[in-house]
């Protein structure tokens, strides 16, 4: 227990490590930025080192006789990890304070010297709480004073911060106080209702970013591999959908268990994973922690009745890699019988080789496990787990990572990957390795059909894909470079029986598939599927299809001749779907006046955003392989008329014929999108901002960089978050 004595003093100096020259750069630009302005973030990959980066922030402040305060979002193990100096086993900082739940100061002492500090500013001082406790009744007092004193706040894992408390906290610090964020993940929330820091604040803008390709490649992370194992599962048998779609407005999918049909096709699920690991994992005393799914409804044949069972998946994971479950076994048993008590430790009191962590557990028993699971060499070797651990677990020498939970969220799937990611000297890490478990989502079409390409339905129900979220994961920097080099791999695996001569099994057989980025095959799978439903009405003027198809075709990108190939058989589609139209005496008179337009537009945008892909994201191609791919796109094969290309599709294709045309739409669609004047609007007003504004958005997000008009509109604050969700999402 800690207790007043953790607010320490003395002249004792701060010894740091000295920063890599490429850091020392960035430090200094942190500082001059700061020197005009008063909030700012960084945004870099989990493991590249922002937290030993902020100690040298610190220490700059903290030498100068300011009072600085780190600021954490919860009680994480990351903020007495930075608090401490591991080495001397005490405080980093000799004048500072820990402030949180799990630790107890006297707060009248904290409150004495951070208002002696305040007065005479002799001496640094550094805070390290977190929001919780800094928000509680008791620390009142502090945290006036900390309005009132602080010089440099430190806020890490600011996402946690956007539109809550914390981004009210933030809000109430006077102009003279630094504000220096630092995430991986710069956004909260699921597909279509996603929230950036940047809303924290209009004066709150990026310093700093490197993306994780970028770090693979400067060896500053390790090389990644992923691995997909496609289940033969029903995504709609294995997890809970009894709200429909309304399931995935939410981070997860909860796993259902309730009947004996559904427990056994979740054990076998999960023996997949176990065989995914004996197969590829050949280190078996390598560590690996394995994220799993939450069950909401009560588990079949175990607990008391009606009483859930926490944390199940992740302890009926680990019994099924400990061997005591095996999924051939339960096969033939109607009604099978799970252990009720779950052990995490052998009858000699020794760690199984996998056991499991949760928030039941004693809080002395989890240290314990974590302890040793970071001790290389030793038990346990797996560790299961449902929602710990995904953000302030930090454990370089951790080598695999198997999911087992499916999420809707990008910041929550990157917080994942980034467990993997950092290099281990000690261990010998060559790579980090990530095994993703998959289900068959056709049947959501099947079951939802239309329903699915409601709102953003549809780009929620395509994140369940691992292929759609890999491309979202490295859809910035030099990741082309990063796959060609080997430094990240990205592979489906099919296990099967290897047969001896006689016919018999004798062991798994893996057979590997390179995943190719981006998927557009999946893309255009479901693509197609909207066409369909789209041609087979009759619903006046399609405004809302025509939205939906818009909003899929900026996902499209080009990589390579094959993904331009088709493209232009999608486009070839779409444009005889144009010329039916026209013919289809089924339609009323207006369905029949717009249906064709609809399809015209959306298939001049489809070759725009081709064109788009093409010129700015097409370094890795020569020119003739460009100029194929123009011709396979049925256009002029010559790069040098890109542009010219580029501003047909637009006359082609949309209302608006030239870009000043565009820059002055674009600019009315901002004053009526802010929330001050679109809540005014009525129904009809608001009905003809979406049928014939809205869509300009989409045209202009390919001119941005045309247009420095354009460049400023979309880069603004002021657009309200129906529309920046179209903009930041692509």
């Amino acid at each position: 227990m800690i207790d007043s004595k953790e607010i320490t003093a003395g002249m004792e100096t701060v010894e740091l490590e000295p920063l890599r020259e490429d850091k020392k750069k960035i430090f200094k630009d942190i500082l001059k930025y700061f020197e005009k302005n008063q909030r700012g973030y960084i945004k870099v990959p989990t493991g590249w080192g922002k937290t030993f980066l902020s100690k040298h922030i610190m220490k700059k402040y903290y030498d100068e006789g300011r009072l600085v305060l780190f600021l954490v979002s919860k009680n994480n193990p990351l903020l007495s990890q930075t608090y401490y100096d591991r080495k001397k086993n005490q405080p980093l900082f000799p004048n500072s304070a820990l402030l949180s739940s799990a630790q107890r100061v006297d707060r009248k002492e904290l409150a004495t010297t951070l208002r002696a500090h305040g007065q005479r500013k002799d001496k640094g001082f550094v805070l390290f709480a977190s929001l919780q406790t800094v928000l509680g009744k008791q620390s009142s007092e502090i945290k006036d004073l900390i309005f009132e004193f602080t010089d440099l706040v430190i806020v890490d894992e600011i996402h946690n911060f956007i539109n809550n408390r914390g981004n009210d906290f933030l809000n109430e610090f006077r102009e003279s106080t630094r504000i220096l964020g630092m995430t991986a993940t710069p956004f909260q929330g699921v597909v279509g209702n996603v929230k950036f820091v940047d809303e924290i604040a209009g004066d709150m803008r990026e310093i700093y970013t490197k993306t994780l390709p970028e770090c693979i490649l400067d060896n500053e992370l390790a090389p990644l591999k992923y691995t997909i194992a496609e289940s033969s599962e029903d995504i709609f048998e294995i997890f809970d959908f009894e709200k429909g779609l309304d399931e995935l407005d939410k981070q997860d999918l909860f796993l259902d268990c309730s009947t004996v049909d559904k427990l056994k096709k979740v054990i076998q699920r999960t023996q997949l994973a176990k065989d995914v690991y004996n197969s590829m994992v050949k280190q078996k005393r390598a560590k690996t922690l394995v994220f799993c799914a939450p069950v909401r409804k009560r588990v079949y044949g175990t607990g008391a009745s009606g009483k859930e069972i926490n944390a199940f998946h992740a302890k009926l994971t680990s019994s099924v890699f400990n061997g005591e479950i095996s999924a051939k076994e339960l096969e033939k048993d109607p009604e099978p019988v799970l252990p009720v008590d779950f052990e995490n430790y052998t009858p000699e009191g020794e760690f199984r080789d996998t056991v499991f962590i949760s928030s039941e557990l004693p809080k002395d028993e989890q240290k314990a496990i974590l302890a040793a699971f970071r001790e290389i060499g030793k038990a346990p070797y797996v560790l299961c787990t449902v929602g710990m651990l995904i953000e302030g677990f930090d454990f370089p020498g951790l080598e695999s990572l198997i999911l087992l939970r499916p999420t809707l969220s990008m910041r929550l799937f990157e917080q994942q990957v980034g467990r993997v990611t950092r290099l281990s000297p000690v261990s010998g890490k060559q790579q980090g390795n990530i095994f993703e478990i998959s289900d068959s989502i056709d049947s959501l079409y099947q079951r939802f059909g239309e329903g699915v390409f409601s709102g953003e339905k549809v780009d929620q129900v395509q994140m369940l894909q691992p292929e759609i979220r890999l491309e979202e994961l490295f859809s910035e920097g030099d990741a082309a470079r990063a796959i060609e080099e080997g430094k990240i791999e990205i592979k489906k695996v099919e296990l099967g029986l290897q047969r001896n001569g006689k016919g018999k099994g004798k062991g798994s057989q893996i057979r590997e598939i390179p995943v190719r980025l981006p998927p557009t095959s999946i893309r255009v799978k479901y693509f197609s599927r909207l066409l369909a439903l789209t041609e087979e009405k009759d619903v006046g003027a399609f405004e809302r299809e025509k939205r939906e198809l818009m909003r899929a075709t900026l996902r499209f990108r080009v990589r390579e001749l094959r993904d331009a190939e088709e493209l232009a058989e999608l486009a070839a589609h779409i444009n005889k779907l144009k010329r039916e139209a026209y013919e289809d005496r089924r339609l009323g008179d207006v369905s029949r006046q717009h249906k064709p337009k609809v399809f015209g537009e959306v298939e001049w945008l489809l070759k725009l955003q081709a064109l788009n892909s093409l010129k700015y994201n097409g370094g890795h191609l020569s020119i003739p392989e460009k100029n194929r791919i123009l011709k396979t796109l049925g256009f002029e094969p010559d790069l040098r008329k890109i542009d010219k290309h580029r501003l047909k599709c637009l006359k082609l294709g949309s209302a608006q014929k030239t870009l000043p045309e565009l820059v002055k739409v674009l600019g009315f669609v901002s004053r009526l999108s802010s929330s001050e004047t679109y809540q005014f609007l009525d129904k009809k007003k608001k009905d003809q901002w979406k049928r014939e504004f809205l869509p300009a958005v989409y045209w202009g997000f390919c001119f941005i960089d045309d247009s420095s008009e354009l460049k400023e509109l979309f880069e603004s604050t002021e657009w309200d978050r129906r529309v920046k969700n179209i903009i930041r999402q692509k």
